[in-house]
């Protein structure tokens, strides 16, 4: 939550002309219900399930992007498929830089009406942070970048010319 994963994945998925692809607003579109109100009404079990159902079998298909909920690494099947199934970038930010670019925490079910939000993010990190590192080929450090900055190392390790964007 707050990596920029969706931000940067949908101008990398125009450069490199592919499907873009956020794992959360699929469901929702599907569903046409708000994660928040899945989580609310099913439970975060239920949720996982229909993630890890979609997350499996669209990632079978070529040509897309994805931008996945954080949770997406909770599943072992889902790790899998990040592993096998092109290649993954962990955008990596502290829970406090996190903490301030996260605004709408209503948006967000782990995070409802938290007190201490930096707290939280630092509990769900230290519970996924193995995880995510397992699942990823790359991890760029996004504390200190923007957006563009972090599309432009994406690119660089990609070995797509900055020209092309």
């Amino acid at each position: 939550m707050g990596s920029w994963k969706s931000t940067v994945g949908r101008k990398l998925a125009e450069v490199l002309n592919l499907e873009f692809i956020d794992t959360d607003d699929a469901i929702e579109e599907i569903t046409e219900m708000k994660v928040a109100d899945i989580f609310r009404e099913f439970g975060e079990n239920k949720f996982r399930e229909m993630e890890t159902a979609f997350f499996v079998e669209k990632a079978k298909q070529n040509g897309q992007l994805f931008s996945t909920g954080g949770g997406i690494v909770l599943s072992a099947e889902n790790r899998n498929v990040l592993q096998e199934n092109g290649i993954t970038f962990l955008l990596d930010a502290s829970p406090q830089t996190l903490a301030s670019r996260i605004h709408k925490t209503s948006k967000r079910p782990l995070l409802p009406d938290s007190d201490n939000l930096e707290m939280r993010l630092q509990q769900i990190w230290e519970e996924r942070h193995q995880f995510y590192l397992d699942s990823a080929h790359h991890v760029i450090l996004t504390d200190d970048l923007e957006p563009p900055q972090v599309l432009d190392e994406i690119l660089k390790i990609l070995e797509v010319s900055s020209a092309d964007h």
